[in-house]
């Protein structure tokens, strides 16, 4: 029998759906009081604002009557947003409650809300695919209120890949030789916390331009906290939360700061290179597939365990086998 050869994997390949858990959409500083912004996350259309007492808010886009987006020339009135189409307002339950020219609200009139708090400097969205209440908190980043840490530097990137293929670099320090062109691949242990929750990488960076300590905290696929250790009080701490704008395209948000010790003698340099090594990732996140089952080999003890780890953050597990 002939046997006709398969397609090519770019053409037939399919990324997981989203891991549960808290994603960032925005800073908090710039969402400001009485303002409205367009997201698009998890492959949706959302509107984000702020509303007069200050408190943010985040629901479906699409106003129930005709489909106009409220995040686009939506308008903040006191506690609710108003539709730019037709003036139809929703509350922060998402329940409309008024309609300017009609005294009698139909009770289909709602708008699906998302559970949101606002942290670190970020404002979060709960995503969970079966619109489960939260399962666990967010972390605390306690560097951002300390006085012996600079004010935060923050930078952002889009990568074509899915959130978890960006996670996965976490638990793998092979690649640091062969991407980022360090001499050796580095002596690295993965741990799990007892509770399954968390995963941590700690890795000796020892043939870097700054020989360093390296111990990345991942609390789920795109929320980890990476701390540089070059010395007792010589530290930086890099903060990584991200908006899955799709299955195959996430805004990374980062969060830098380093220790007022190192800020004037070497805080910008250590800083920019952290920056400057994501433009070594980007091209194989950029042209890599997911491999749902990935051929692995004895030494990758640490990718094997994270595979097993980030299964607890899918409804489908098959999708991450």
């Amino acid at each position: 029998m002939t046997q006709i050869i398969a397609a090519c994997e770019s053409k037939t390949n399919t990324t997981p759906d989203f891991p549960m858990g808290w994603y960032s959409v925005s800073r908090s500083h710039e969402l400001q009081v009485g303002e409205v912004k367009r997201v698009h996350a998890f492959d949706r259309e959302l509107a984000l604002y702020r509303t007069r007492t200050g408190k943010a808010v985040l629901q479906d886009a699409f106003c129930p009557h005709l489909g106009a987006h409220l995040g686009v020339e939506g308008r903040v009135v006191g506690e609710s947003l108003q539709c730019p189409f037709h003036g139809w307002r929703f509350d922060m339950s998402g329940k409309c409650v008024e309609i300017p020219y009609c005294d009698e609200i139909p009770d289909r009139a709602q708008i699906r809300m998302w559970p949101v708090e606002e942290k670190n400097g970020e404002i979060y969205i709960w995503f969970h695919p079966e619109n489960t209440a939260p399962q666990f908190p967010l972390p605390d980043l306690v560097e951002l209120d300390d006085d012996n840490w600079t004010p935060p530097r923050y930078a952002e990137f889009e990568v074509p890949a899915h959130i978890q293929d960006i996670a996965e670099n976490s638990c793998d320090p092979v690649h640091f030789q062969y991407v980022h062109k360090q001499m050796h691949t580095p002596q690295s242990t993965v741990t799990i916390d007892d509770d399954g929750r968390t995963l941590h990488l700690r890795s000796d960076m020892k043939d870097t331009d700054f020989p360093n300590q390296l111990h990345a905290t991942v609390f789920q696929p795109g929320l980890a906290l990476v701390r540089t250790t070059y010395a007792p009080e010589a530290q930086m701490v890099v903060y990584n939360s991200a908006q899955p704008i799709d299955r195959h395209t996430t805004l990374l948000r980062w969060t830098l700061t380093v220790r007022r010790e190192i800020e004037d003698m070497a805080g910008d340099a250590v800083m920019n290179g952290i920056i400057e090594g994501l433009s070594q990732d980007h091209p194989i996140w950029a042209n890599k597939v997911h491999k749902h089952k990935p051929l692995f080999c004895r030494g990758d003890e640490t990718l094997v365990l994270f595979r097993k780890w980030v299964r607890q953050f899918y409804v489908d597990v098959r999708e991450v086998a």
